[in-house]
């Protein structure tokens, strides 16, 4: 049974409808709604099944959209966003088990048609929140939106804004911490710490980050600076990142050079997170507006989704605990996997001895190295 949709063409009133259109389930989608969709399962699950997909039902997800609805926690926009994810994962699960053998598929059936059902026209057209509290996330969705309106949206501290949150998503810096990183040649070790040899007989090399610890001074951080491994990098990421050292560097002027620590992050990264925060709300965002931290808190997201241990994450991300990300950073659910890179084994053994040997670095990246920025405070 089928419907005509907003867009014009049709739409599958019932379960079985839905999974006869396509040879597989989401076939049309492209990956970008696919991902879209699949975070908001993740969401879901984190909400009424512990974070555990895998314990998910169909009744958990008609009980976890029925009360955000009911309750009007959700505007008209998110609700339908949620709805057509809920429908995506019930149609996707129940031909799964169709292809297994499987064809009891009435709870299934039942739970496609309570969401499709779901009046969501009472709900608030926006969020009634005019000041809340940033997201500890940046979700591809504020990237897209971003990247779109800088195409006609010239504005310098936009267009420097977008670079960044580009390159950070990587890196997952503080924002002080990029006055101070370079791009370096790093000499490889394998797991014992012994120099890896390559065939002709000279140690090997990788592009790595090198990060000067903003918080090492307060015994926080692994080590007086920590060392990204960027071997795996695409091109185009790799870009980012060098782009974003270039532009700091001009940023990074000498009357900015003489302001108070704080001072600093503050003059170069408040009139881009301005920027950010206009161009998103007036394209309609609701809710939390992402901010410039908020990319550092999706790089932890990541590498957690990712599966990488804490003590690779405390190593990744700077700090001398690991406990730090875990408790105090944005959960699995929010990540993407295959996004985060990985520490040097130098920074990975600093997370339990912060006195360790610098690493060795053989030779600088072909960019111009950022002018001298905030040395760590001593203090």
């Amino acid at each position: 049974m089928y419907e005509n949709s907003i867009t014009g063409g049709t739409r599958a009133l019932d379960l079985l409808s839905r999974i006869g259109a396509e040879e597989r389930v989401g076939q049309s989608l492209s990956a970008d709604t696919i991902v879209l969709y699949s975070r908001k399962i993740r969401q879901a699950a984190s909400r009424v099944a512990g974070g555990e997909i895998s314990r998910l039902t169909p009744e958990m997800l008609v009980r976890d959209l029925s009360d955000r609805v009911d309750n009007s926690q959700i505007t008209r926009a998110t609700a339908r966003l949620e709805k057509a994810a809920a429908l995506f994962w019930i149609a996707s699960e129940a031909q799964s088990l169709m292809d297994s053998g499987d064809l009891v598929i009435d709870r299934y059936e039942s739970a496609y048609r309570d969401i499709q059902f779901l009046g969501t026209s009472a709900l608030p057209k926006k969020s009634g929140m005019t000041s809340s509290p940033n997201l500890k996330a940046f979700p591809d969705e504020a990237v897209e939106i971003l990247s779109k309106a800088a195409i006609d949206d010239r504005s310098l501290n936009l267009l420097h804004g977008l670079l960044f949150i580009r390159a950070n998503l990587v890196v997952g810096l503080r924002p002080i911490e990029w006055l101070n990183a370079a791009l370096i040649k790093h000499q490889k070790t394998d797991p014992l710490g012994e120099f890896v040899i390559g065939r002709d007989g000279e140690i090997e090399t990788c592009t790595a980050l090198r990060v000067y610890n903003a918080k090492q001074s307060a015994e926080r951080a692994n080590g007086e600076h920590r060392i990204i491994m960027l071997e795996n990098l695409t091109e185009q990421n790799l870009s980012y990142i060098s782009k974003w050292l270039a532009a700091i560097k001009e940023l990074y002027t000498p009357e900015i050079s003489r302001l108070s620590y704080g001072d600093k992050t503050k003059k170069i990264y408040d009139s881009l997170q301005r920027a950010i925060r206009r161009t998103l709300l007036s394209k309609g965002w609701e809710g939390s507006v992402p901010s410039i931290y908020g990319t550092r808190h999706q790089a932890v997201a990541n590498a957690k989704a990712d599966g990488q241990d804490r003590r690779q994450i405390a190593a990744l991300f700077g700090h001398s605990s690991e406990e730090t990300a875990h408790r105090h950073y944005a959960r699995k659910f929010s990540g993407y996997t295959g996004r985060s890179m990985r520490a040097a084994r130098e920074s990975l053994l600093a997370v339990r001895y912060t006195q360790v040997q610098a690493p060795q670095d053989v030779a600088q990246w072909s960019e111009p190295s950022p002018r001298p920025g905030p040395q760590p405070d001593k203090s």
